[in-house]
């Protein structure tokens, strides 16, 4: 992280002892690397900071197993993107999410599992622990906060990701790690009730005064997400504790934001992704990620700091020296309906797809792949901007991910407002109007619309379709575009409805499990 320093050594020790319910393999038996355990490490408010940024550090993990950054896999398991890579054999494990047929022994899909898990078990026992700490008051409840909504975070993406999972609020024995899933409601409502209490305590502050911490604001928005989510794939309102989160509740904490964080829209739609925009005005959430501790280790990826996903959808430029771009492997190839949704006149386009003839070297600079659409994102990707200073390059691309911006705020207001008062017209014409369209009345399809091209290639598409129930409409695609290369059935893709989106149990989890676990529908 930019800002949030970690020590690898101290991290790997916690990770080894903060054990996640779902996951039971040989690393158990390992001897710890120093001398501090969980019985005598939380004594300070310098342990319980050590601690609460381990939790941090588990966001920026996307190599468990596997090439899985999060954002970039759910842009190609929606209609954005494919799956692309060098060739066929390259990155098939993505290819199985692009075209709706993964298998349980996916490694992306258990890399993504075990994740999650890592982060929820070390926020579980910093909670636990953090009463015994010597430390202000004021300074727990702030490290509570933080600790609840980075809890959330988690849970939220792998509920969201595997819809039947296990919900484990508390350190495990090991005769205890074999852990029957919950209902998604139970998993949902607790997400509900840790977002609302951290609310209470975490800073009403932007992300450059918290030095990309969790904020107030960062938490009010990720509820709103989470009740949109919920009500639209199960049609009932959240219950966090005694408190309801309805629609209502949701808008209100959006249009708290909208009225008292101090975030707004950047200027220039252009200038979101740049280095010098990270924690900027429109940002209300970022996972940071950085070149500033250099890394080597192909074997151990994820103990560095860096963001594989712009290496990885980076054009694959043959020569480097005449392009603003390092050369990357074509992941993640937009597609022809992402490029076509955007009408000629919306800069947003240019903003967020990189076209092949704005290449100087066109396509002779470029080593065709797999699915080659003639199309990159332009918004993560191998910008020399972000080229790294040091260390093994590809392992040490600092792009912040912007997770929440001030864009998506408004625009789920807007959604929000249609059934729950409030002014959609406002909150849908001030998104429009940064970048130069005239006003739309406020529907529902133009509010969907919308969120389509100002959030294209953020990760946010494919939970917008399960959620609206349009997936199987939207993601089966036959379009083949002027600039594709391949064959034809390297395009089509299918949709299986059995499977609802979501993403298969681990196989090896099952197994672990004795059949405790059993297989999503589909599967």
């Amino acid at each position: 992280m930019k800002t949030i320093r970690k020590n690898t050594s101290k991290y790997l020790v916690l990770g080894l002892l903060a054990f996640g319910s779902a996951s039971c393999d040989s690393f158990l038996d390992l001897t710890p690397i120093d001398q501090r355990t969980t019985d005598n490490f939380y004594k300070t408010e310098a342990d319980a900071t050590e601690a609460l940024v381990g939790i941090y550090d588990v966001l920026q993990w996307n190599t468990v197993k596997g090439f899985h950054p999060t954002p970039m896999l759910l842009d190609v398991a929606s209609d954005d993107a494919y799956a692309g890579g060098g060739n066929r054999t390259d990155i098939v494990n993505i290819q199985e999410m692009d075209f709706h047929k993964i298998l349980p022994n996916n490694p992306e899909v258990q890399g993504l599992y075990k994740k999650h898990y890592f982060g929820i078990s070390r926020a579980n026992t910093l909670l636990e622990k953090i009463e015994g700490v010597d430390a202000s008051e004021n300074f727990k409840k702030v490290t509570i906060a933080e600790a609840k909504f980075l809890r959330a975070h988690f849970y939220l993406d792998l509920v969201r990701f595997f819809e039947n999972v296990p919900l484990v609020l508390k350190s495990l024995s090991p005769s205890e790690y074999n852990q029957p899933q919950a209902t998604p409601k139970a998993v949902y409502d607790q997400i509900a009730k840790d977002l609302e209490e951290a609310i209470v305590d975490l800073p009403a502050t932007t992300l450059t005064s918290s030095k990309g911490r969790a904020t107030k604001w960062a938490a009010k928005a990720l509820l709103a997400r989470t009740y949109l989510f919920y009500k639209g794939v199960y049609g009932q309102e959240l219950q966090a504790g005694s408190t309801t989160v309805n629609g209502a509740r949701a808008l209100t904490h959006l249009q708290d934001i909208i009225n008292n964080s101090g975030h707004d829209l950047m200027a220039n739609y252009g200038d979101i992704f740049k280095r010098a925009s990270e924690f900027g005005i429109e940002s209300v959430w970022e996972i940071s990620y950085s070149d500033e501790n250099p890394w080597w280790d192909w074997g151990y990826i994820h103990g560095g700091e860096g963001n594989m996903q712009p290496q990885m959808q980076g054009p694959r430029i043959k020569n480097p020296a005449s392009e603003n771009y390092v050369a990357g492997w074509s992941a993640a190839t937009p597609t022809q309906e992402l490029f076509d949704a955007f009408g000629a006149n919306d800069p947003r386009r240019d903003a967020t797809i990189l076209v092949e003839t704005e290449l100087a070297g066109g396509k002779a600079n470029l080593n065709i792949g797999y699915q080659h659409t003639g199309y990159f994102s332009q918004k993560y990707s191998t910008s020399k901007e972000y080229a790294p200073a040091a260390g093994q390059p590809e392992l040490n691309w600092g792009n912040n991910y912007r997770a929440i911006r001030y864009a998506d705020v408004l625009l789920m207001a807007a959604e929000l407002a249609l059934t729950n008062g409030g002014n959609a017209e406002t909150y849908l014409t001030e998104v429009r109007a940064r970048v130069g369209l005239t006003p739309v009345p406020a529907t529902l399809d133009n509010i969907k619309k919308e969120r389509r091209l100002e959030l294209a290639l953020e990760g946010h598409r494919y939970w917008d379709l399960l959620r609206w129930n349009t997936a199987a409409q939207e993601i089966p695609t036959t379009q083949i575009g002027p600039m594709y290369v391949g064959d034809n059935s390297d395009f089509v893709i299918t949709y299986n409805a059995a499977r609802k989106g979501f993403f298969p149990i681990p196989q090896s989890e099952i197994d672990l499990s004795g059949g405790t676990l059993k297989p999503n529908a589909g599967y």
